[in-house]
């Protein structure tokens, strides 16, 4: 891992760290991206797909048209600011 990622990734995450505390996660952090690069690396092209042991019955609504409302009645008794709905406050 460079050192500009290294330090790109500690701003992201907001982290201020010694420099021991730099060079252990560096490493562990590179640890962990030599093990995806291994794992990239396996040929899986001779394995059957995973399967899903309990079926899994997918409930799909169904699409039915509708007619289309008038907008400027829907918006009639709203609050707009410059075509924009003004919401409640939370």
């Amino acid at each position: 891992m460079l050192d500009g990622d290294f330090d790109r990734l500690l701003g992201i995450c907001r982290l201020e760290l010694t420099d021991d505390e730099r060079q252990r996660v560096k490493s562990e952090i590179e640890e962990v991206i030599k093990y995806f690069d291994s794992l990239d690396r396996i040929d899986c092209s001779s394995e059957s797909e995973a399967y899903q042991p309990v079926p899994i019955r997918e409930k799909v609504r169904g699409d039915a048209v509708e007619a289309c409302q008038d907008a400027d009645l829907l918006l009639k008794s709203t609050k707009t600011y410059r075509f924009y709905v003004i919401g409640p406050k939370i």
